[in-house]
């Protein structure tokens, strides 16, 4: 399918460096439109002698590039060539595969601006993609999904975008919203010549289709959370460990640890995978009342922080006895979904693990010696499989990004309001106009029915050269 009658490609011949900045072994400078190879050619030099345009698609030829201006060398590349329509843009594809460093590949950037080339706009080259009908909307938001996948199983839930299952998907739904729509219409030009009940047989499709559609959404929103690293807590009396903990867990000593109580005031956050799941840290200041005004913001930040957690590590101190600090944070984070450590488990103890099943009956607690770094694999196992009670980690979603989650959510609501129109005895008509609704919003899926103002949206957040 071409989009080219809905929205204009531009015919310009565009270009950028495709790899990441810094220095490294081989990095690439694309370039996709019309005059890719004529200005490749005139920049490039083949060992063979041939000509470019005489170059076989999909074969890597070495050469040299070469400033025309001074006939100075630049750099000994490869060259690749991607004839139109067999390339990731449907347009003529030509790529320079340079030593990678950052200057090599500016300036053999430059040389194809300064030869006809323009600089591409951030998702550029995924946009003629989908313009030009080599992928759909869906299958363009998996692919700047795949670039910031932080886990495998979210690489895998991307890549099934990227594959077209869930395009597959969206068409499955939509060919049963369309044979509804068929009973619709067959009621009403042949309602005396149909057997049996044309409203039960819409009635079984919907409810079908109503079960399908709850199940993705239900995935879906499970797996935002992992998707986006499940948010981690640590959080306690003041001294009791928590910024210790935080700097074992990250490797490093990014928090201040001091026996002074109140030395953390801010909220530091550190990204881990662990066992393949995506965690977010935030190490938070100790809860007590304080009147020093820069620690009573650093509380405020650490509540609005507890408040968004998808889990707390609740810390308590074994050479310390229980106080009113402890026992307000226990009552306090009662709905929250928690792990509690029993810290400093080197000292004289103060209290138990006996004493904290008092607090908190049935909840396992976890004895560790950050000094000593015992128990920290334990709180890893835990933290993981805690993760996998919010998430089924068997179970990959289809949709991965928060504009397929509300069309889905939108096209559910529609779905049962047609249901509850046929319940209700009203006319078979409402029922086909929202079956047409429902349509309409799952053509927004994939891109059939799309405004500029969405695609800006969209490929806004792709890096340049993707």
């Amino acid at each position: 399918m071409n989009r080219q009658s809905s929205f204009c490609v531009s015919e310009d011949t565009i270009a950028a460096i495709a790899t990441p900045s810094g220095m490294g072994a081989i990095g690439i400078v694309r370039m996709s439109g019309p005059r890719a190879i004529p200005i490749a050619a005139s920049i490039f030099k083949t060992y063979c002698g041939k000509r470019l345009e005489d170059l076989q698609a999909f074969h890597f030829y070495l050469g040299r590039i070469v400033d025309p201006s001074s006939e100075e060398v630049l750099d000994e590349a490869f060259i690749v060539i991607m004839r139109a329509p067999r390339s990731y843009t449907r347009e003529d594809v030509v790529e320079f595969q340079v030593h990678g460093g950052p200057l090599i590949l500016h300036k053999v950037l430059e040389l194809c601006l300064r030869y006809g080339a323009r600089l591409a706009r951030p998702g550029e080259f995924t946009l003629r993609a989908f313009l030009n009908g080599r992928i759909d909307l869906t299958q363009a938001e998996a692919v700047a999904q795949m670039v910031q996948a932080r886990s495998e199983k979210a690489l895998s839930a991307f890549y099934r975008g990227l594959s077209g299952q869930l395009s597959q998907k969206v068409k499955s739904w939509q060919d049963r919203l369309l044979l509804c729509q068929a009973y619709v219409q067959a009621f009403c030009d042949f309602a005396d010549a149909v057997e049996g009940s044309i409203e039960e047989l819409i009635w079984k499709e919907l409810e079908t289709l109503e079960k399908e559609l709850a199940k993705e959404v239900q995935k879906s929103e499970r797996f935002a959370i992992f998707q986006n690293g499940i948010l981690v807590v640590i959080a306690g009396k003041p001294n009791v460990g928590k910024s210790s903990l935080f700097n074992l867990i990250c490797g490093e000593e990014r928090a201040i640890v001091t026996p002074i109580p109140g030395t953390t005031r801010d909220v530091l956050e550190v990204s881990l995978t662990i066992d393949g799941v995506p965690f977010r840290f935030v190490d938070t200041a100790g809860f007590r009342s304080s009147q020093d005004v820069i620690e009573r913001i650093g509380l405020q930040k650490a509540e609005e922080f507890l408040e968004k957690a998808d889990l707390v590590v609740l810390v308590f101190d074994m050479g310390q006895p229980l106080e009113e600090e402890d026992f307000s944070l226990v009552k306090k984070l009662a709905h929250k979904r928690r792990i509690l450590v029993l810290n400093k488990s080197d000292l004289s103890p103060q209290i138990n693990k006996e004493d904290l099943n008092k607090l908190c009956p049935e909840e396992e607690v976890l004895e560790i010696s950050v000094l000593q770094r015992k128990g920290i694999e334990k709180l890893f196992e835990r933290l993981v499989n805690v993760a996998q009670l919010n998430v089924d980690l068997e179970e990959t979603p289809l949709l991965v990004t928060q504009r397929q989650r509300e069309i889905l959510e939108e096209v559910l609501r529609i779905v049962q309001e047609a249901r509850g129109a046929l319940k209700q005895g009203l006319s078979i008509d409402v029922v086909g106009i929202l079956l047409e609704e429902g349509l309409q919003t799952l053509r927004r899926f994939t891109g059939e029915d799309v405004d500029q103002k969405l695609l800006d949206a969209i490929f806004s957040n792709f890096c340049i050269g993707k």
